[in-house]
C-alpha cells in the first residue's frame, strides 16, 4: 500500500517537473534572453577594449560577428516555426531577431571611423538589413505592405549613413541632427498615416491573430525607440550642440497620436516656436507643419486647419533664405496671396475664423509697414469699395435664396 501512495507521488512529482520544465524551457524558454544579455554585454565589453588599444580595424570583425548572431537567430526560428512546431519559442527569437536589427550595439557608429572599409561594411550592413527583414517575412508567411518594408530600410539608411555625415562632412552638426530627426519623423508619419498591417498567410486563430497584432506593434515601437536612441547617442559620439530647434520634430508626431484637432494645433505651433532657434531650416518646419494640417485636415474633416495649413506656407515663404534674426520683413505679393487663400478656404467652409484671421493680418500688416504717400492711401480705399461690394452682392444672393427656399416650404 504504502509502495503504491510513493509510486504515486513520484508520478505526479515527475509530472509536475514535466510540465513546469516545458513552462519553463520550452514554451517560455528564458536562455534565449540570457543568451541575448550576454552577448550584448560582451559585444559592449570587447568594443570598450578594442577603443582603449585604438584597434579600430578590429570593430569591422565584431560587426561581422554580430551578424553572424543574427542569422543563427534567424535560422533557430526557422527551424522551431517551420519543422518543430514550437511557434511562441519562434516568435520569442524573432523579437530578439528585432531588436539586433537596428544596431542595439551601435556598431555602425563604431566602423564610420574605419575608412574605405568602414564604408564598405557599412553597406554590406544595409544589405543584409533588407535581406535579413525579408527573412524573417518568409520564415513566419508574412505579407506585408510597401510601407512596412521601405519605412524600416529607409530608417536602416539613417541610422547607418549619419555617422558618416557628421565625421567626413564640414556642415554644422546641429544642422546634420537636426535634418535627421526630421527624416525619423518623416518616416513616423508615414507609418501613422498608412498604419501598416500585417497578414499571416496560414490561417490563425483568434489568439495567434492577437499575438501577430502584438508583436507587430512591439517592432514598430521597438525600431522608433532605438532610432530615437540613436538620435541622442549621436550627441554624445560626435559632440553636437543643440538648440530648441532640435526638439521640433518630436511635437509634429501628435497630431497622428490623436484625430483630436487640438493635438495638431498644439503639436503644430510648438514645432514652429521651438524651430525659431535655428534659422536656417525654420522655412522647412513651417513647410512640413503646413503640411500636416492640411493632411488632417483633410483625412479628419477639420477645415479650420486648412487655415493653419495657409499660414505655415506663408512663414515658409517668408523665411525662405533666412540666415540670422531678425524675422524678415512682410512682402506684399506674399500677404496678397495668403490673404486670398484664406478668403477662399473662408468662403469654401464658412469659416469666421479665417475671415477674422485675414482682418488680424491686414492689421498686422499695414501697421507694420504702412501706406507710403497718397497713391497706396488711394489704392487701399479702392480696394475696401471693391470689397465691401462684393460682400454685400453676396449676402443679397444668399438672403435671396434662403428667402425663397423659405416662401416655397411656406
Amino acid at each position: 500500500m504504502n509502495q503504491n501512495v510513493q509510486s504515486n507521488k513520484i508520478t505526479i512529482n515527475n509530472a509536475q517537473f514535466d510540465g513546469l520544465f516545458y513552462t519553463w524551457f520550452v514554451r517560455y524558454n528564458p536562455l534565449y534572453f540570457i543568451s541575448a544579455s550576454c552577448f550584448i554585454f560582451g559585444i559592449f565589453l570587447v568594443s570598450r577594449g578594442m577603443h582603449n588599444i585604438n584597434w579600430i580595424d578590429g570593430q569591422i570583425i565584431l560587426t561581422a560577428v554580430i551578424e553572424s548572431y543574427e542569422i543563427l537567430l534567424l535560422s533557430s526560428s526557422f527551424i522551431l516555426y517551420r519543422f518543430v512546431s514550437q511557434y511562441r519559442p519562434a516568435v520569442m527569437l524573432a523579437l530578439l531577431n528585432i531588436i539586433f536589427l537596428f544596431d542595439c550595439t551601435f556598431q555602425t557608429e563604431h566602423i564610420s571611423a574605419v575608412k574605405y572599409l568602414g564604408g564598405i561594411s557599412t553597406v554590406i550592413w544595409l544589405i543584409l538589413f533588407a535581406l535579413k527583414l525579408k527573412a524573417l517575412t518568409w520564415i513566419f508567411r508574412l505579407k506585408i505592405s510597401i510601407v512596412g518594408y521601405i519605412v524600416p530600410i529607409l530608417a536602416a539608411i539613417g541610422v547607418a549613413g549619419t555617422p558618416y555625415l557628421l565625421t567626413y562632412t564640414i556642415i554644422d552638426k546641429s544642422i546634420i541632427h537636426s535634418i535627421i530627426t526630421w527624416y525619423g519623423i518623416v518616416l513616423s508619419v508615414l507609418v501613422l498615416w498608412f498604419r501598416p498591417t500585417v497578414i499571416c498567410r496560414n490561417e490563425l486563430g483568434k489568439n495567434g491573430k492577437a499575438i501577430l497584432r502584438r508583436v507587430s506593434n512591439a517592432a514598430w515601437m521597438i525600431w522608433g525607440g532605438f532610432y530615437l536612441y540613436h538620435l541622442v547617442s549621436w550627441l554624445i559620439f560626435f559632440e553636437v550642440e543643440i538648440n530648441l530647434a532640435n526638439v521640433a520634430p518630436v511635437f509634429l508626431i501628435l497630431p497622428f497620436v490623436s484625430e483630436k484637432e487640438a493635438f495638431t494645433w498644439a503639436g503644430s505651433i510648438l514645432a514652429i516656436i521651438l524651430s525659431l532657434s535655428q534659422p536656417s531650416i525654420f522655412w522647412f518646419t513651417a513647410l512640413f507643419t503646413g503640411v500636416v494640417c492640411c493632411l488632417n485636415g483633410w483625412k479628419n474633416r477639420q477645415p479650420r486647419l486648412y487655415v493653419g495649413a495657409i499660414l505655415s506656407v506663408h512663414l515658409s515663404f517668408l523665411a525662405g533664405g533666412w540666415k540670422n534674426y531678425p524675422f524678415p520683413d512682410p512682402s506684399l505679393w506674399l500677404a496678397v496671396f495668403t490673404g486670398i487663400g484664406l478668403l477662399g478656404i473662408a468662403w469654401i467652409f464658412r469659416l469666421i475664423s479665417a475671415f477674422l484671421v485675414v482682418i488680424l493680418g491686414l492689421v498686422v500688416f499695414w501697421s507694420l509697414r504702412g501706406p507710403h504717400g497718397i497713391i497706396e492711401w488711394g489704392s487701399i480705399f479702392i480696394a475696401i469699395g471693391f470689397t465691401t461690394l462684393i460682400a454685400g452682392l453676396l449676402m443679397n444672393w444668399r438672403l435671396h435664396k434662403e428667402l425663397s427656399h423659405a416662401a416655397e416650404m411656406n
